[in-house]
């Protein structure tokens, strides 16, 4: 008996549990918010668990950009410093938005790919940043905002399996900021990418 080849299946198996019910409960927090600040605070904590230990969600909110971030353990202060940046410095969230397609790193070959804090560390290495994934979130053809999940160096890395659930959350994600901002004509005439905030 091959134990490698029967850990697999077992493997992908709880890979596609812990995704489907990641997008559960982003769907649940798309149809609970109220308000959009609310929208990616339970967002980030939905994600935030056994399919992501960190979770960063960018969103321009008419003329100003806004970010929440969460993390598995307890480090509100590493999470309040991440969320004090801008999305602009980190490479990787800004090429899936300019490419507006979900990318995903499986290894961290740059670690200046999430940003730098304040204090010169790299938000990769504050994190123990192992791999991540990011997906845009569109309105029509424009990148309002993005969502990135990243595994610690002990976890499992994030596939194209993950990427493509984390896709289908980024579009429940757009359904209910459509849903909060109101009508689309009001709508298109404040819009513009995030990156260009």
């Amino acid at each position: 008996m091959n134990l490698l080849a029967d850990a697999w299946p077992a493997e992908r198996v709880r890979a596609w549990t812990t995704a489907l019910d990641a997008l559960a409960a982003a769907g649940e927090a798309a149809v609970a918010a109220t308000v959009e600040r609310d929208l990616l605070e339970r967002t980030a904590d939905a994600l935030t668990g056994p399919f992501a230990d960190w979770v960063i969600v960018d969103v321009a909110a008419w003329q100003e950009a806004s970010r929440w971030v969460a993390g598995r353990g307890d480090e509100a202060r590493l999470a309040a410093a991440v969320a004090g940046l801008s999305a602009d410095g980190c490479p990787v969230i800004v090429l899936a938005m300019e490419q507006r397609t979900p990318l995903v790193r499986a290894s961290m070959t740059d670690p200046a790919e999430l940003g730098l804090l304040p204090d010169g560390r790299r938000v990769a290495d504050a994190f123990g940043a192992g791999s991540c994934a990011v997906s845009p979130i569109m309105a029509g053809e424009s990148a309002i905002g993005s969502i990135t999940i990243v595994r610690g160096e002990t976890q499992p890395h994030v596939t194209f399996l993950e990427l493509n659930v984390l896709a289908h959350i980024a579009d429940l994600t757009a359904a209910a900021i459509e849903r909060l901002r109101g009508p689309t004509s009001h709508r298109d005439s404040h819009r513009q990418d995030l990156r260009d905030v």
